[in-house]
C-alpha cells in the first residue's frame, strides 16, 4: 500500500493479522542505506499501535524527529508487511526527463514500478512524437496514476454531535480523524462507541486553539438551533449564544492557518438558513474571516438529490487553500428518489434501537388515529385551524422522501402504519444509516443527536468532494501532473 509523505511523521493504519493488532508493542529501526524503515514486533519494544475508529484498525503513529528527517526527501512511501515486520520503503522520485536519452525514456517502459515525472511538454516532443505515443499507451501520462496512489488525510472535528458527518470519513481508509469535540454526554458516548475514543466532552468555548492538532482537513457542523425554522421563535439568549459558535470554528481555523501547517480544506455544515438568518450576518463572519487564506464555496443539497431517504435541506460550505482553486460543489438532482417506506423495510428487530421508542399518551394516540399518510394534525378536527409547525402529527407517506427529521418525539412524526411515534431504528434509517450504527445514552439524548445530525447521503457527497480535492491537490504537491506546455 502506498502513503503520502506528512512533515507530522509516519502515519497509517491498515487491517489487523495475527502479529500486529491494536496494542502490539513494536520497534523500529532506519534503514538509511536501504531507504527503509523497519518496524518490528517486539514485546518489550518502547511503542504500541493505537487503534483507528470504531473498527480497531491497527495504527502506526511515529512523529518523533528521527523519523521525520528519514522521510524528509520521500516523494511517498510503500508499505510491506512480512511475518513480524512492517517495512516502509521511502520512494524518493527525481527523474529529470528533459535530460534523458531516447534509449532512457524507453527503458521507462518496463520498469514495474509507477514512473512520475514532470516534464514540459514541447521538450518531450523533440525528442520523438512515437516515443510520446508509447510512454501514452504504457500509461505514463494516463490519469490513473494519480489514482494509484493511497493517502491518509488527517481530519479534525467541531461540534462533532454523535457524529453522523464524521462517519462516513471514520469507515474510508483514506482518512484518519485526530480529533474530535462535542459538549453533549449522550453524543459524545454514542460517538465514541461508533467511531473512536479521540472526541472530548468540553465546551468549545473553553477550548485552547493551540491543543487541537495540525490535519488536512477541518468539518463541523455547528449548533443548528438557532438558525432553523424549527425554534420559531429564534431570538432567545441561547440561540444567540448558539448562533455565536460560529466564531469558535473561525478561531480554530485561523489559529491553524496562523501557524506553518494551514488545513487544506475545512467543511462547515448547516441548514441552509445559515445563508440568510439575520441578513446573512453568520455567513458574513465566515467569508470575511476566513477569504484571506481559502476559496469559500457554498451551496444548499437536498438528500434526495444526492440519493437519500427524505429532502432535508443543508447547507455546506467548503474552504480551500488559495493554491488549491476553488471547489465546485455538484449541482446533482438524481431521475428517481428514495422514499421513506424504502427506509424503513430495512427496519426489523435486529437493529439495535428498534424497541427505543417514547410511548404516546391516550390522547395523543387518539390523534394519531385521524392522520392520513402524507398529511399532518390538519387531519386533525380539534386542531386543523391552528397555526403549528408542518411536521407537527405527521405521518409519512411510503410513497414519498420523508420531510425533514428534526426531533421526532416533540412533534409526533409517525410512520406509515400505526399510531405512534418512530423509534430511533426508524429515524436512524430515514437518515441514511445502516443497523451497524448504534446511539446511546438516555431516550431522549438519542433521539435528539438523531435528529441534529446531517444525513449520511449528505455527509458521503461532502466526503466525497473533500476527497477528490485533497488527492488532485496531493498528487499535484508530488508533481504527478504535467507542466503546462
Amino acid at each position: 500500500m502506498r502513503i503520502k509523505k506528512s512533515n507530522r511523521g509516519l502515519t497509517f493504519s491498515f487491517a489487523a493479522n495475527d502479529t500486529f493488532r491494536p496494542g502490539t508493542h513494536y520497534r523500529y529501526i532506519v534503514d538509511t542505506a536501504a531507504s527503509e524503515i523497519i518496524l518490528v514486533a517486539d514485546e518489550a519494544g518502547k511503542y504500541k499501535l493505537s487503534k483507528k475508529g470504531a473498527k480497531a484498525k491497527p495504527l502506526v503513529d511515529l512523529r518523533n524527529e528521527e523519523i521525520k528527517q528519514a522521510m524528509s526527501k520521500a516523494s511517498y512511501m510503500e508499505v510491506e508487511i512480512k511475518g513480524d515486520r512492517i517495512i516502509v520503503h521511502i520512494i524518493k522520485l527525481d527523474a529529470n526527463v528533459e535530460g534523458l536519452s531516447d534509449r532512457q525514456l524507453v527503458d521507462m517502459l518496463d520498469k514495474t514500478e509507477d514512473i512520475t515525472f514532470e516534464i514540459d511538454k514541447k521538450a518531450l516532443i523533440e525528442h520523438d512524437s512515437a516515443l510520446i505515443e508509447m510512454l501514452t499507451v504504457a500509461g505514463i501520462f494516463s490519469e490513473k496514476n494519480r489514482n494509484d496512489l493511497s493517502y491518509v488525510f488527517d481530519v479534525v472535528s467541531l461540534f462533532s454531535g454523535a457524529g453522523l458527518l464524521d462517519y462516513p470519513f471514520a469507515t474510508d481508509d483514506d482518512f484518519d480523524i485526530k480529533f474530535a469535540v462535542d459538549f453533549d454526554e449522550g453524543a459524545v458516548q454514542t460517538y465514541k462507541k461508533n467511531i473512536g475514543d479521540h472526541i472530548l466532552c468540553m465546551d468549545i468555548r473553553d477550548l485552547d486553539e493551540r491543543n487541537v492538532p495540525s490535519a488536512d482537513l477541518l468539518i463541523g457542523g455547528v449548533p443548528c438551533v438557532g438558525y432553523s425554522n424549527s425554534n420559531r421563535a429564534g431570538n432567545e439568549a441561547l440561540d444567540i449564544e448558539h448562533r455565536l459558535l460560529v466564531d469558535d470554528f473561525i478561531r480554530i481555523c485561523r489559529g491553524n492557518a496562523n501557524s506553518h501547517s494551514k488545513y487544506s480544506m475545512f467543511v462547515i455544515e448547516n441548514v441552509r438558513q445559515f445563508l440568510t438568518k439575520e441578513n446573512g450576518r453568520y455567513l458574513e463572519k465566515v467569508l470575511t474571516s476566513l477569504s484571506d487564506d481559502y476559496n469559500i464555496t457554498y451551496s444548499v443539497v437536498n438528500d434526495s438529490s444526492v440519493g437519500g431517504y427524505s429532502n432535508r435541506e443543508r447547507m455546506v460550505l467548503i474552504g480551500s487553500l488559495k493554491e488549491m482553486g476553488k471547489v465546485v460543489i455538484p449541482d446533482v438532482e438524481l431521475s428517481s428518489h428514495k422514499t421513506a417506506g424504502d427506509a424503513l423495510r430495512k427496519v426489523d428487530s435486529s437493529w439495535f434501537n428498534y424497541n427505543d421508542i417514547t410511548k404516546a399518551s391516550q390522547k395523543t394516540v387518539e390523534k394519531m388515529a385521524y392522520v392520513k399518510p402524507g398529511h399532518n394534525y390538519k387531519d386533525i378536527p380539534e386542531m386543523k385551524h391552528l397555526d403549528r409547525h408542518s411536521n407537527t402529527y405527521r405521518r409519512l407517506s411510503e410513497n414519498e422522501p420523508a420531510p425533514t427529521i428534526c426531533n421526532w418525539r416533540k412533534v409526533n412524526i409517525m410512520p406509515p402504519v400505526g399510531n405512534r411515534i418512530l423509534s430511533v431504528s426508524e429515524a436512524a434509517a430515514i437518515m441514511g444509516l445502516n443497523k451497524d450504527f448504534k446511539f446511546y445514552g438516555k431516550l431522549p439524548q438519542m433521539q435528539q443527536a438523531c435528529s441534529n445530525g446531517v444525513t449520511q447521503h449528505i455527509a458521503r457527497f461532502i466526503k466525497a468532494i473533500c476527497k477528490t480535492y485533497l488527492y488532485k491537490y496531493a498528487n499535484e504537491s508530488l508533481g504527478l501532473s504535467l507542466m503546462a506546455a
